[in-house]
């Protein structure tokens, strides 16, 4: 068992990290990488199914929780987004902030402004989840 949290953390965890650091994943994406993290930390396989002993809410706590500070793919994701928004208030410099602040204007106002149309999906995101 401690041998598939390591995995599950170090492999299955990971891999998609890149991705949900720039697009937020639609609910089915997360609900399918939830399901493989499941499957696997349970043993279950096409002939029989294993008995889930805990419930997955409990599994993806802290370990000072009694958990096993497996990650849960939503809340990650919408963390890895909202840090955008943090580095655009800590950073003073770099090129990629000087491409947004001209495209749609300054960080400040963020929750005031009306994203445009022709707004990156991207952008939307990060907007919606700040």
């Amino acid at each position: 068992m401690a041998g598939r949290v390591c995995l599950i953390k170090s492999v299955i965890s990971a891999l998609p990290l890149y991705y949900l650091s720039f697009f937020k994943a639609p609910k089915c994406i997360c609900d399918e990488l939830k399901k493989i993290q499941r499957n696997f930390l349970w043993g279950w396989s096409f002939e029989n199914r294993k008995i889930t002993w805990v419930r997955w809410e409990n599994i993806c706590k802290p370990k000072e929780e009694g958990g096993l500070g497996i990650r849960e793919i939503g809340n990650f994701n919408r963390a890895l987004l909202a840090k955008w928004k943090w580095r655009l208030g800590m950073e003073d410099k770099g090129l990629w902030r000087e491409v947004l602040e001209s495209k749609y204007g300054s960080w400040r106002n963020f929750n005031e402004i009306v994203i445009p149309k022709s707004a990156s999906r991207w952008w939307k995101d990060i907007h919606k989840i700040c």
